[in-house]
């Protein structure tokens, strides 16, 4: 033996003890490596066997940051999302008792790469090098652990599977994994150390309130809440606490039957709706409900959503109103739920009664709102109105069983001077756009101009004669064509954009309203939305603009650093446009992009115009090929036959995927995942809808165990049990 392997045995056996991960693999592989590396150093000096080999997975982070203590990281750091990355599969998982963070054990699952043709011999391990895998710290950050550098397997999951590459991140829930995952046994296996590992993103209660709707509670008036809340700690339904009005009403338990929710978040089970009815008196009422959350840790108890619901007394609003010479003309709608037919409504000019009218006008667009009531419920009424500034109020009459005359708006009016409004004053490149309207009663029909102000500065008279329908609903006797919609230039900064009615006649001139924009300048700002796997791609998606360039600018992707695509940012988004308007809607991108099977680091960069430089839009890593995926959701028995139900695709095409079925352990049919499934197309874009499968198969009466393999079609790659189900015949 060389003098070398004799001092490898001797301080293998005296350090050994110090390393607890895992067992003597972990001892093994690390007091090994130390002293092949550095034999002398390690030996002779008064170190530990990590740092004697610590190179931080080749990066250049220091070792006692997070890339360095030997550990995977987390999936949801990389994606979002607490689950394996699309064609990894899981290889084994170990617990923790008593960690705190679960009523119970905790769960910690490796997703493990596949190995794409790679020999992996008897280790089961094939090489990241081979595979595809890069190492490295999570998303290029020093403050994350590592992806893909792990060859590791505990076994537990996916036995069926010889050849299996390095754990890319890990899953950790309080579920068991064979709840989870049906390939996966119940044979435990333990690693204390990691008991305090953690990440903001595992730790959500989330959910949504669905609607709020009055309804009738054994003759009184009340709100229907319905939704659900989910706590990622626990499978087990949790509670909620619904509050009126800002005060706490009532607690109820999600425990209602929720597939949709279940497919979303698979493990989690379907038992997590709510449908909670609470009373309340007539009138406006805000309606929130708040998820309670089970552990110490989370995100609280969160909101999962408020609605706003009238009930019982009659509602509507106070629309607007025109002004002619000695009257005011008022217009709006009002509906009492307790009839469908119309109501009065009052009018009171300076809190005196002015007059009233009958809310029996045709409005189509609150028929739309309110299809139960129909749409037979505007109001336009005149009064008399004296010269000077009035406040004008509407009162919507009760009928029935509300108790409220229920104010519907008021608004001050004077008489003879102009009046609209500054609907909007957004930024735009080295400009202000401003939009509103304008109206001078002494010329109703007729155009007037605005006068524009930037900083109580005039920069611009415009005339207000643009196409604006709804102005010219509300006051029909002016006509549709007094808008006026402007980019006025504006440096750098905060400014107040003051639009001014420019008075016709009798009477002066009116200030219609002020806006306070800040103006942009410098480099890009935007979104990686996200970067979905397909066969041998990768798609891009966000957004960008550059607050110097009201057009579309460039952006570059990389793909492991290297640059893949240059694309224009011109892909039309008006969910961009409607929170930036002053840039429009033409500023998306979607880039196909070429990869290689692996887990590649995907980074976006966007080009900058004018002043500024570039700016990355986001990071994300994506497992890119791999072994089929999906779920045998249904075992059906009708006419005659098992209909066997589910998904399935192989990330190597975008075809259909092969799909074994087995009865009783036998082979029994063949079939493909073929039909169209947009729900998996939603969450999968890269390879498109049709991959659902729907297959007959013939059985005998009885009780049988049925099972469902995913075939591999690429190089390489395993075969993949979809689920088993008992069935009865």
């Amino acid at each position: 033996m060389s003098p070398t392997a004799t001092l490898v045995d001797k301080v293998s056996g005296a350090l050994a003890s110090r390393f607890s991960r895992r067992g003597f693999f972990a001892r093994s592989a690390v007091v090994g490596s130390a002293v092949a590396a550095n034999p002398l150093t390690y030996a002779l000096t008064p170190t530990d066997a990590y740092a004697a080999v610590c190179n931080c997975n080749n990066s250049s982070c220091q070792c006692g940051s997070l890339c360095c203590d030997g550990y995977t990281e987390f999936c949801c750091t990389l994606s979002g999302l607490n689950q394996c990355p699309p064609g990894s599969l899981l290889g084994g998982w170990w617990k923790v008792d008593g960690s705190g963070f679960c009523n119970g054990p905790r769960y910690y699952m490796d997703c493990n790469a596949p190995c794409n043709g790679c020999g992996c011999g008897a280790s089961g391990v094939c090489s990241g090098s081979c595979s595809g895998t890069g190492c490295g710290c999570a998303l290029g950050d020093c403050g994350n652990r590592k992806a893909g550098c792990t060859q590791f397997r505990y076994g537990q999951c996916n036995q069926q599977v010889q050849c299996i590459g390095p754990i890319i991140c890990r899953v950790v829930t309080c579920i068991a994994p064979w709840e989870i995952d049906g390939t996966c046994t119940t044979t435990a296996r333990y690693d204390a150390a990691t008991a305090f590992h953690d990440r903001p993103c595992l730790h959500k209660v989330i959910g949504d309130l669905n609607s709020a709707e009055e309804t009738r509670s054994y003759g009184l008036s009340a709100i229907r809440v319905k939704g659900w809340a989910i706590d990622f700690d626990t499978k087990s339904s949790i509670g909620v606490s619904v509050y009126l009005d800002g005060n706490f009403v009532t607690n109820a338990t999600a425990d209602q039957f929720r597939p949709d929710v279940a497919a979303a978040y698979p493990g989690q089970g379907p038992n997590h709706g709510y449908d909670v009815i609470i009373p309340a008196s007539p009138g406006a009422h805000t309606v929130c409900v708040y998820g309670l959350n089970t552990g110490p840790n989370g995100n609280g108890n969160p909101s999962v959503g408020c609605r706003s619901v009238r009930v019982g007394s009659p509602f509507g609003n106070l629309d607007g109103f025109s002004t002619g010479p000695g009257e005011v003309t008022v217009r709006g709608w009002a509906i009492d739920p307790d009839t469908s037919g119309p109501i009065s409504v009052h009018v009171y000019t300076d809190g005196n009664w002015a007059g009233q009218g009958v809310a029996d006008q045709n409005r189509p667009d609150v028929g739309q709102v309110y299809p139960a009531a129909g749409p037979n419920h505007g109001y336009s009424i005149t009064v008399p109105l004296s010269p000077g500034e009035h406040t004008v109020c509407t009162y919507a009459i009760n009928v029935g069983s509300g108790t409220v005359n229920t104010p519907l708006g008021c608004t001050t009016v004077v008489g003879g001077n102009p009046f609209g409004n500054l609907d909007a004053a957004e930024p735009s490149a080295g400009a202000i756009r401003a939009a509103g309207w304008a109206v001078d009663p002494d010329q109703a029909a007729a155009p007037i101009q605005v006068r524009l102000l930037v900083d109580g500065e005039p920069v611009r008279t415009v005339t207000a004669d643009v196409s604006r329908p709804d102005v010219g609903q509300v006051y029909p006797s002016a006509g549709a064509n007094h808008g006026f919609d402007e980019l006025i230039p504006a440096s750098a900064g905060v400014h107040t954009l003051t639009a001014v009615g420019v008075n016709v006649g009798p009477g002066t001139d009116q200030p219609l309203a002020s806006r306070t924009v800040e103006v942009r300048s410098g480099s890009p700002f935007g979104n990686l939305d996200g970067a979905h796997a397909g066969p041998g791609t990768i798609r891009v998606q966000g957004w960008v603009i550059d607050p110097d360039d009201t057009g579309p600018i460039d952006v570059r992707v990389e793909v492991d650093g290297v640059v893949r695509a240059t694309a224009s940012a011109d892909v039309d988004r008006p969910d961009v446009a409607a929170v930036y308007p002053g840039y429009g809607p033409v500023h998306g991108y979607d880039v196909d992009v070429p990869a290689d099977n692996g887990l590649r680091l995907v980074r976006v960069v966007a080009d900058n115009v004018g002043p500024g430089g570039p700016v990355q839009l986001g990071l994300r890593q994506v497992l890119v090929g791999g072994n089929p995926f999906g779920n045998f959701e249904q075992g059906v028995v009708a006419f005659g036959y098992l209909f066997v139900k589910g998904w399935a695709i192989d990330p190597e095409t975008a075809g259909p995927a092969t799909l074994h079925v087995y009865v009783d352990g036998r082979f029994v049919a063949e079939g493909s995942a073929d039909t169209s499934r947009p729900d998996v197309a939603a969450v999968y874009p890269g390879y498109g809808p049709n991959h659902g499968f729907e297959l007959p198969v013939q059985v005998t009466p009885g009780r049988h165990d049925v099972c469902v393999y995913a075939v591999n079609q690429g190089p390489g790659g395993e075969n993949v049990l979809l689920g088993c189900r008992t069935v009865q015949a």
